[in-house]
């Protein structure tokens, strides 16, 4: 007697669903690192807004949860996460697994306008330190210079806080996503605009994946699947434009 409201109920889900299977939501770990993706920005930033209209055509749902990188990192190891996101190539830690790229975005360093930085090649920086944020992969170049200790770094555990090592004199400068360089400058710039630059040469453009865990690598094809329908880039470049 129970086998018509159970059809019925089945019936109902997948309508609502678009005829395929119950609604699926992804748990995905992240930081703040604004434009791309924050817990303030409007729709969580240009990043978390494409990738979230790129799993919508799969009738996928996205919930972020911030934290500072390496945490995020380590959160999207366990079973519960699908993963980390947004990640450059080296960010994409040993039992991890990535999706196509996603989207590029250049790296520069973040100066103080009475101490630019005069360089053509990385080399010609040696014996300067820069501050990074703990657990970016940065550049292959940039690390080989610190490992030979030609440079030197000074890891912190958050964007803002590499920036205000710099406005304190501390670092020679910051090795930092453009956009998101621009972003601070703006955002911040009773307290950075007159002391704070970007450094026009770009030290290499990188591509941007998402990070799957051993859990839920059989969902990279969901994703890569689902690229097809979106041109991702631009709607990243759009947002930036919009927002920004």
């Amino acid at each position: 007697m129970f086998r018509k409201p159970f059809s019925f109920l089945i019936s109902l889900l997948i309508s609502f669903s678009g005829g395929t299977a119950l609604a699926e939501t992804w748990v995905v770990a992240t930081l703040d690192w604004p434009p791309y993706i924050c817990s303030s920005c409007p729709k969580n930033g240009a990043a978390a807004d494409a990738i979230r209209k790129v799993l919508s055509k799969k009738g996928i749902t996205i919930e972020f949860v911030f934290s500072p990188w390496v945490q995020a990192q380590k959160n999207g190891a366990k079973p519960s996460f699908v993963g980390y996101y947004p990640a450059w190539r080296e960010e994409v830690l040993p039992g991890f697994y990535s999706s196509e790229a996603l989207f590029t975005s250049p790296v520069v360093f973040l100066q103080r306008k009475d101490k630019p930085l005069k360089w053509k090649e990385l080399k010609d920086l040696k014996g300067k330190t820069f501050a990074v944020t703990q657990g970016y992969g940065n550049t292959e170049e940039f690390n080989h210079l610190v490992q030979k200790k030609m440079i030197k770094v000074m890891p912190l555990l958050s964007e803002i806080a590499t920036i205000e090592k710099l406005v304190e004199g501390l670092v020679d400068g910051v090795l930092i996503d453009y956009r998101v360089a621009q972003y601070y400058l703006k955002n911040n710039s009773t307290k950075y605009a007159g002391v704070l630059e970007i450094n026009p040469k770009i030290i290499e453009t990188k591509s941007l994946f998402f990070s799957f865990n051993e859990h839920n690598k059989e969902k990279i094809r969901i994703l890569n699947d689902a690229l097809e329908k979106i041109n991702f880039s631009k709607a990243v470049d759009e947002y930036v434009l919009r927002n920004l």
